[in-house]
């Protein structure tokens, strides 16, 4: 099996290796759509037949780590789980794998819970893997200069990995925060090529990913608002806004209580454990064809960097959080006015309070 995993996590390299893999992609999640990531059983499991299920999720690189740590320190199968992890090629297709009954579990944005409910297919949210976006905006390096702030960017184009996708809806509520009309600005989905496509100068400014922010800063490329930072994110945004978690479907949560239970006490695991260790540490569990050119000591130094802010020991869901996410799609108009679904449709807490 730890062979088949090594093969599959080298198609991933690609897709993972600028961390620039978009929330948005074309719906529909077929076999083309996904690679699978095998989970290896700790000594203490063997004997033990444990219960097999698919866990599918975008492929963002600061969104594996948390489901890459459960399964390397066998958090999954001290839940008696043999999780298969499945990378889909976006948020979309693994939430309408969800939908479609293919996965009982994926992890992926609160956005995408959000137009799902809202949709009228309801998904919920049970535990949080990110309180804050996997975002930065970053202005060219040949830009640097002349963009030192919002202001700079009316009449620029700005690069997203897909309209409407969450890098997508939080410019547009940075910009509307600091006085300027998001329609004077040109944005333009790049998918997974923005930091190559940014540093060429074919963008002005985009919104990147790690370790694609690292990079572009180091070419010279001028930060403009990090989300990544719980500081900036407070200023900017008001607080955090709930990003990535483990999602399931009410029939889930109704029938198989349990299950859902494990699968949460297996990722807030993995969270407390990024809470407490070094990034190179947490680096290192991860298979290194996903790491930025198979560098663990660049992803540990990012991790040092971020991993306080973004990731929460106790996978707790804060209200205040998501309704900044519903705040940015009213305010984008992917939401009415009126009529949005009420918060406690979107997630519970009841699993990760109980979480050991």
């Amino acid at each position: 099996m730890e062979k088949q995993r090594r093969s599959s996590a080298v198609l991933l390299v690609a897709a993972l290796i600028l961390g620039l893999v978009a929330l948005r992609s074309p719906a529909g999640a077929g076999e083309k759509d996904k690679v699978s990531v095998g989970v290896a059983l700790p000594p203490h499991a063997a004997g033990h037949t444990p219960q097999k299920l698919d866990l599918a999720f975008c492929s963002q690189l600061l969104c594996v780590i948390p489901f890459e740590v459960a399964r390397a320190k066998g958090f999954f199968a001290e839940e008696g789980l043999d999780v298969q992890l499945v990378y889909m090629k976006g948020g979309p297709p693994a939430v309408t794998a969800l939908q479609g009954k293919s996965v009982d579990f994926i992890g992926t944005t609160m956005d995408l819970v959000v137009k799902s409910t809202a949709g009228g297919k309801q998904i919920v949210m049970v535990a949080s893997t990110a309180r804050l976006p996997f975002f930065a905006l970053v202005a060219a390096p040949g830009e640097a200069g002349r963009i030192t702030g919002p202001e700079h960017l009316v009449g620029k184009k700005v690069g997203v990995g897909n309209l409407g996708a969450t890098d997508h809806l939080l410019v547009q509520l940075f910009l509307r925060k600091s006085g300027i009309d998001p329609e004077k600005v040109s944005f333009v989905a790049l998918g997974p090529n923005i930091l190559q496509t940014l540093v060429n100068g074919q963008v002005e400014a985009a919104m990147v990913q790690e370790p694609a922010l690292t990079l572009a800063t180091r070419k010279g490329g001028r930060l403009l608002v990090n989300f990544m930072d719980q500081h900036q994110a407070q200023s900017v945004l008001g607080g955090p806004y709930q990003f990535m978690g483990l999602i399931t479907r009410p029939d889930v949560i109704a029938q198989n209580p349990s299950l859902v239970q494990r699968m949460s006490n297996a990722i807030v695991k993995a969270n407390r454990f990024i809470s407490r260790e070094p990034g190179p540490a947490i680096a290192s569990l991860v298979p290194e064809s996903l790491l930025v050119g198979g560098d663990p000591a660049l992803m540990g130094e990012i991790l040092d960097q971020f991993k306080g802010h973004l990731y929460p020991a106790d996978g707790r869901i804060q209200a205040e959080d998501v309704a900044r996410v519903v705040e940015a799609q009213r305010a984008s108009g992917l939401l009415p006015k009126t009529g949005a679904p009420g918060l406690s449709l979107l997630f519970t807490n009841e699993f990760v309070e109980r979480s050991r």
